[in-house]
């Protein structure tokens, strides 16, 4: 029993040192690509942007719903998004009290940059794989990620 303990606590280690690693180099990429960049961004307001660029126009509790946050830590995002000239909020002409979201063209420009820099850092991490082996991987991760989703909407009790 002892063995296939420490095989698991060995292969966690992998796993730990690969997204550690993933980190480092993400962030070393955008501190050259973006290292300049006037806005306040971080991982949430990011994904908005990308939220918002994939699903525009949005409203607040499409987005609140999509990235599973609350509709306070949402509007406050949006409005650093607003005043970072991000995105543009727009009311509706037949219900005043609706608002959706959509990006400006400095926000489209800023998450198309990122998402292209991300392709390359995606690109580069994967070039030691064969194509046979990127399949295999994106397979298990594919699995992977279903089975975290499936157990993210199950009720609490059976996690």
């Amino acid at each position: 029993m002892g063995d296939i303990t420490e095989e698991l606590a060995n292969h966690f280690e992998a796993i730990d040192h690969m997204t550690e690693m993933f980190l480092s180099y993400k962030m070393k990429v955008l501190e050259t690509t973006h290292g300049d960049s006037p806005f306040r961004m971080n991982p949430t307001k990011f994904h908005i942007l990308k939220t918002v660029f994939r699903h525009e126009p949005c409203m607040v509790m499409d987005i609140a719903r999509k990235l599973q946050l609350s509709s306070g830590a949402t509007t406050i995002a949006l409005n650093q998004l607003e005043e970072d000239g991000l995105i543009v909020r727009l009311r509706s002409e037949e219900d005043r009290r609706t608002v959706r979201t959509m990006l400006s063209e400095q926000g489209r420009s800023l998450i198309v940059e990122a998402m292209q820099t991300r392709n390359r850092l995606i690109k580069e991490m994967l070039e030691p794989l064969t194509g046979e082996e990127r399949e295999q991987l994106f397979r298990i991760v594919g699995k992977i990620s279903a089975q975290l989703e499936r157990k993210i909407h199950s009720p609490a009790d059976k996690i």
